[in-house]
């Protein structure tokens, strides 16, 4: 296996045109993801870092594929800014490896996902051409956007080299509550209640018991609903109180508690220990019986319920589960053959980007 670390989209363009196959890694903060590269040339991009325009005003930023995530967010937190799709493992990912994995924390509740933030993007495909996709202002053109297209590619269709960002304006203060259930029917029907409702969260996380160690030790609740509301001194206290009398308004025995806001209790995969990390896209109707078949694991639920976390050190058992219920996981850390497990994901329309993009099928 030979690695490789260009420093210019000339180098990279290179390196794929004198290349059979390649794969791209970042900071390696998401191992699984690289198991299966079959003798593949490694691509290291951590080379190809920095910020290459940053607009507070426009609310845009513009950054290479390989600059750590922490880099760009003490940027936007300078300026009282931030990335809304909540970035995970920010400590050791990259930009370009969150947006080839499509991962997403806990704060992308409210206002959505990679997806919705990326704007343009540079990329070189796998016939070594070098061009950009998108653009670098919110309002764009209509049409197919490759940039989103390139959102959760895992580097497949084309190598991303310079990324484009709407931000946002944060918010000075944060207050977390944890509602406490004795079944998981009640937890999602308050989750039902608040998707319908006017209450604008900041997130919105569901801990099973026991297994996660905000629940460890409770006697009374056994689900915890995790709530987050952001906002300011003036105002934030009120909406705290509505919100709290709306939901235990036709429940007199449930019990709230405050919790202390921290960045760890908003990391879904804090203590999620196993040698398999697996995310699961969910919808929340399908949570019950999905959570029967790993009750055994740890897992968190985060984004109302969408998003499931888990860990286990039996992959082929929770492969089973997730195919018995017709889903689909991507496998975070774990030596697995494919970073897919469950039920296999068939897109046409991704084949015939890769055909266009890559039909030689050099980038893997």
């Amino acid at each position: 296996m030979t690695m490789y670390a260009p420093r210019s989209v000339t180098e990279l363009q290179a390196l794929v045109l004198d290349s059979e196959r390649i794969h791209v890694i970042g900071n390696g903060s998401k191992p699984a993801l690289h198991c299966a590269v079959n003798g593949a040339a490694i691509v290291d991009l951590s080379g190809m870092s920095g910020i290459i325009e940053y607009q507070p005003a426009e609310y845009t930023a513009t950054v290479r594929a390989g600059a750590p995530v922490r880099e760009l967010s003490a940027a936007l937190r300078e300026k009282g800014q931030y990335l809304p799709f909540d970035p995970l493992l920010p400590e050791a990912a990259t930009i370009g490896g969150t947006v080839a994995s499509n991962l997403s924390g806990s704060r992308r509740f409210r206002y959505g996902g990679v997806r919705d933030f990326i704007l343009g993007a540079q990329v070189v495909d796998g016939e070594g051409r070098a061009f950009g996709v998108g653009g670098k202002v919110v309002k764009n053109s209509a049409g197919f956007d490759l940039s989103k297209f390139l959102v959760g590619s895992m580097g497949k269709y084309a190598i991303m080299t310079e990324l484009t960002f709407k931000v946002f304006p944060d918010v000075p203060r944060f207050r977390s509550l944890g509602f406490h259930y004795e079944e998981l029917e009640e937890a999602l029907s308050a989750i039902y209640f608040i998707n319908q409702s006017a209450y604008e969260l900041d997130a919105l996380d569901l801990a099973p018991p026991s297994v996660h160690p905000i629940n460890r030790g409770k006697k009374n609740g056994n689900w915890m609903l995790l709530a987050r509301l952001a906002g300011f001194d003036d105002t934030l206290p009120r909406r705290v109180e509505r919100f709290t009398a709306a939901m235990t308004r036709d429940t007199a025995t449930i019990r709230v508690e405050e919790l202390h806001d921290s960045a760890a209790l908003w990391n879904p995969l804090a203590d999620l220990t196993g040698e398999f990390l697996v995310k699961v896209v969910i919808p929340p109707k399908q949570l019950p019986a999905f959570d029967a078949l790993i009750a055994h694991n740890r897992r968190r639920y985060s984004v109302g319920g969408n998003i499931a976390w888990a860990a286990t050190d039996d992959i082929a058992q929770l492969d089973t589960a997730l195919t018995s219920c017709g889903l689909t996981g991507l496998c975070l850390s774990g030596a697995v053959d494919s970073a897919l497990i469950g039920v296999p994901i068939d897109n046409a329309l991704a084949e015939r980007v890769k055909q266009v993009l890559d039909p030689l099928g050099k980038l893997v």
